[in-house]
C-alpha cells in the first residue's frame, strides 16, 4: 500500500531557501538608484553612487550593482538633458520653436495667415 503525503509533509521536506540579508545592503547604493530613477534627482544619484562605491571598497557589503545602475541612469539622464538643451537651442535659432500662435499669443493685424484678417479670425 502506498503512503499518502500530506501538504505538511511536503512543506517540511522542502529544502530551506537562502533568503537575502537586507541588512548587508549599502543604503547609499539604494538611494543612488532611487534618486536617479526620478529624473529630477539625477545629480543626487550620481553623487550618492560614487559615495556608495567608495564605501563598498572599504566594507564588504552588497549593493555594488545598484550603485553602478544609479550612476549609469544619472549620467544618461544628464546626457539627455544636455542633448535636449542643444536641440532646443538649435530649433530656436532656426525659428521652429517660440514664435508660433501658442507661444507668441495672438497674431497682430499685420500678420495675415491663411487669408484671415487679424489674429484668431478677428477683424481688426
Amino acid at each position: 500500500m502506498a503512503i499518502k503525503k500530506t501538504a505538511a509533509d511536503e512543506v517540511a521536506a522542502a529544502p530551506e531557501s537562502k533568503s537575502f540579508n537586507f541588512n548587508s545592503l549599502n543604503t547609499l547604493a539604494v538611494v543612488s538608484l532611487a534618486t536617479a530613477l526620478t529624473g529630477f534627482g539625477a545629480v543626487a544619484g550620481i553623487v550618492t553612487g560614487h559615495f556608495a562605491l567608495a564605501q563598498l571598497k572599504q566594507k564588504a557589503k552588497s549593493g555594488r550593482g545598484l550603485a553602478i545602475a544609479g550612476l549609469a541612469i544619472g549620467y544618461a539622464t544628464i546626457g539627455l538633458w544636455i542633448i535636449g538643451g542643444i536641440a532646443m537651442a538649435v530649433l530656436r535659432v532656426r525659428g521652429y520653436v517660440g514664435n508660433g500662435p501658442m507661444m507668441g499669443g495672438f497674431m497682430g493685424p499685420d500678420d495675415n495667415r491663411g487669408g484671415q484678417p487679424g489674429g484668431m479670425g478677428w477683424n481688426n
